[in-house]
C-alpha cells in the first residue's frame, strides 16, 4: 500500500470516529475519544417526538439534577425515571411539556435522588400510549450519580 492510500484512511478513520454530534450512536471507540472527545449534544428518541437537553450523556450528577427538553407527544404527557443498571427505580414521577401534539413544548423538572454511593444510572424521558400504556417514545442515556 503505498504512503497516500495509508493517509486517506487514516484521514477517512478519524473523521468517521469524530463525526457530528447528533444522536448517539455506538459507544465510542478508542480512536474516537484520543482525537476528538464527544461533544454533549441533545439526545432525540427515535421518531423525534422527544429531546432531552439536560442532562447530557455520561454526565456526573449531584442531587437535585434537571431534566429537560422538548416534546411533541399526546396531550403533553411525559413520564420520567432515574434506574439503575439493574432496572431498579431510584426515582421517577410525571410532567407535562408546555405544548401537546402536534405542537412541541418544553418540559423541566427537578428530580431529587439519594444514593449509598456513587451509582452508575440511566435517566429516561418517554411517553406512554392512550390506548394500552405501553412505551411509545423514550429517550434513554447513562449517566453517574454521586
Amino acid at each position: 500500500m503505498n504512503l497516500g492510500r495509508v493517509a486517506a484512511l487514516l484521514a477517512a478513520a478519524l473523521i468517521a470516529a469524530c463525526g457530528s454530534a447528533g444522536t448517539p450512536g455506538p459507544a465510542p471507540t478508542a480512536l474516537a475519544t484520543a482525537c476528538c472527545p464527544p461533544t454533549p449534544s441533545p439526545v432525540i428518541s427515535a421518531t423525534g417526538a422527544i429531546t432531552l437537553k439536560t442532562p447530557t450523556a455520561y454526565a456526573s450528577l449531584t442531587s437535585p439534577v434537571t431534566i429537560s427538553g422538548d416534546a411533541s407527544v399526546f396531550e403533553a404527557a411525559l413520564a420520567w425515571r432515574i434506574t439503575d443498571t439493574a432496572g431498579r427505580v431510584i426515582v421517577e414521577g410525571n410532567t407535562t411539556a408546555s405544548l401537546g401534539a402536534p405542537g412541541r413544548g418544553t418540559y423541566s423538572v427537578n428530580a431529587s435522588y439519594t444514593v449509598p454511593s456513587q451509582t452508575v444510572a440511566f435517566i429516561e424521558v418517554f411517553s406512554r400510549s392512550a390506548k394500552d400504556g405501553n412505551i411509545d417514545e423514550i429517550v434513554r442515556i447513562p449517566v453517574t450519580l454521586r
